[in-house]
C-alpha cells in the first residue's frame, strides 16, 4: 500500500526528478547543434559542386560535355541525402527532449491530481494540466487577446507613445 503523500514531498519529489533535466536537454541540443553544422557542410558542398558546374556552363556552353559533372551530381545528390539522414536524427533528438520534458510534467499532474482527489489540495479549474483536454486550460486560453483594430487604423504600441490616431 502506497503512503500518502501531502503537497510538499510530492514537490520534493518532483524537484529532484528534474535536476538533472538541464543537463540532458543541454546535451541533447548539443547533439542538435552538431548535426546541423554537418548538415551546414553537406549543403555547402553541394552548393559549391553545383556552382561549379553552373559555371561550367555558363563559359562553355550546355554542348560541351562537362567531365566533371556526373560525378559532382552524384556528390550533390550523396550530399542532400546525408543531410536528410542528419535532419531526421535532429528531428528524433529533439522528440526525445520533448519526451523527457512531457514525462515529468505528466508525473507532476498525476501526482497534483492524486492529491486533489485526496482533498489535500483545492481543486484549481485554471491549474494549468497535460491530462487535461478542455480548452480552459491550454496556454492559448490564458493568454490576452491581440491588440487588432478592424477600422484600419494602427492602434498605438503604448499610450504614453505619443501615437495617437
Amino acid at each position: 500500500m502506497a503512503l500518502a503523500e501531502d503537497a510538499a514531498s510530492v514537490l520534493e519529489e518532483f524537484v529532484q526528478n528534474v535536476a538533472n533535466l538541464p543537463a540532458e536537454i543541454a546535451h541533447l541540443l548539443e547533439e542538435i547543434h552538431a548535426k546541423d553544422r554537418v548538415v551546414q557542410e553537406c549543403r555547402t558542398d553541394a552548393a559549391s559542386r553545383d556552382a561549379s558546374i553552373q559555371k561550367f556552363l555558363k563559359t562553355n556552353g550546355a554542348r560541351q560535355l562537362n567531365p566533371k559533372e556526373e560525378p559532382y551530381s552524384k556528390a550533390i545528390l550523396s550530399n542532400y541525402e546525408k543531410a536528410q539522414l542528419y535532419q531526421d536524427e535532429k528531428i528524433a533528438l529533439s522528440d526525445r527532449a520533448t519526451l523527457l520534458l512531457d514525462r515529468q510534467i505528466k508525473r507532476l499532474d498525476i501526482k497534483i491530481r492524486d492529491l486533489q482527489n485526496e482533498g489535500a489540495i483545492a481543486i484549481d479549474p485554471q491549474l494549468p494540466s497535460l491530462l487535461n483536454n478542455n480548452s480552459n486550460n491550454t496556454l492559448n486560453s490564458r493568454l490576452p487577446p491581440l491588440l487588432t483594430s478592424t477600422t484600419g487604423t494602427s492602434i498605438p504600441l503604448h499610450p504614453v507613445s505619443g501615437n495617437t490616431a
